[in-house]
């Protein structure tokens, strides 16, 4: 027969599982949470405004922060050309590539509406996370 104190112990370990598994699988993050303190007041107060679910999970973050350099990187290309057609035509195929990703995908339907620049600000912050 198992004791009152081994009985605690196991669901403790179970509670704590539990939590574990709710705060990074679960859980899904608002952009403020994203963001944090990390940013001047100005700026806070539009986050505030414009704060929303972004619907990924700490482990989404973790996961998509192996493959946000190489989407940044490609974006930092994609603003070197100076043909605009060629840019945009670019610019659609690296949108394209990230949405392949369904955690991305998430993100970017929700600040596509802010263009180009909210995408890259967005892999910035899934960077600094």
């Amino acid at each position: 027969m198992i004791s009152i104190n081994k009985k605690l112990i196991i669901g403790l370990t179970i509670a704590i599982i539990i939590i574990a598994c709710w705060y990074f699988c679960i859980d899904t993050l608002t952009l403020s949470e994203m963001i944090e303190n990390d940013v001047s007041s100005d700026v806070s107060v539009l986050i505030n405004l414009f704060d929303f679910n972004t619907k990924l999970t700490r482990y989404d973050i973790y996961r998509l922060k192996s493959k946000t350099q190489k989407w940044e990187e490609r974006l930092e290309e994609i603003d070197s050309i100076s043909d605009s057609a060629k840019r945009d035509i670019e610019y659609k195929k690296v949108m394209a590539d990230m949405m392949v990703d369904p955690s991305m995908k998430k993100i970017i339907k929700k600040v596509s509406i802010f263009g180009k620049d909210a995408v890259g600000t967005i892999l910035e912050v899934i960077n600094t996370f």
